[in-house]
Formats: structure tokens, C-alpha cells, sequence
């Protein structure tokens, strides 16, 4: 039997393993959407991303999965 917290996971990832993420368009955070970032450079193989904050010019790197959980594209303005 799997762990409770890997079982957990693994609900989690497949809740958000199809959403599509586009380099060098504009996401907000869905916990601050005033923030706004872009995709600059994605790594299937390993998983990450790298993101460029707009306002503060800072550069992060996250996993894929924490970007398709935490992000969503941004509205036209």
C-alpha cells in the first residue's frame, strides 16, 4: 500500500498534468493575481521552468507542476 502523502500527490498531479503552459506568455498568481509573470524557458525533461516576474524583473525557478498548479493566464488588458 502507498503512503497517504504520495497517494496524495499523485491525486494532485493528475488533477493538473494537462494544463498546457505557453513560453513567453503572461500568467498571474492565483494566490496574487496582481503579480504578474512569464514563462521564459521550459524543461520537460527535467520538469522546470524558469519565470520572469514583470514588475521586479526577478527570475525563479519552479517545477512544472507547482507553474500548472499556481498559475493561470492572464486576461487581456
Amino acid at each position: 500500500m502507498e503512503r497517504k502523502s504520495k497517494q496524495k500527490y499523485l491525486v494532485e498531479y493528475n488533477k493538473y498534468k494537462n494544463v498546457q503552459l505557453t513560453l513567453d506568455e503572461v500568467y498571474v498568481k492565483k494566490s496574487r493575481t496582481t503579480e504578474k509573470v512569464v514563462l521564459v524557458e521550459i524543461d520537460e525533461e527535467s520538469q522546470m521552468a524558469r519565470i520572469k516576474n514583470i514588475r521586479t524583473g526577478t527570475l525563479q525557478t519552479k517545477t512544472l507542476h507547482w507553474c500548472r498548479k499556481n498559475l493561470e493566464a492572464s486576461e487581456p488588458s
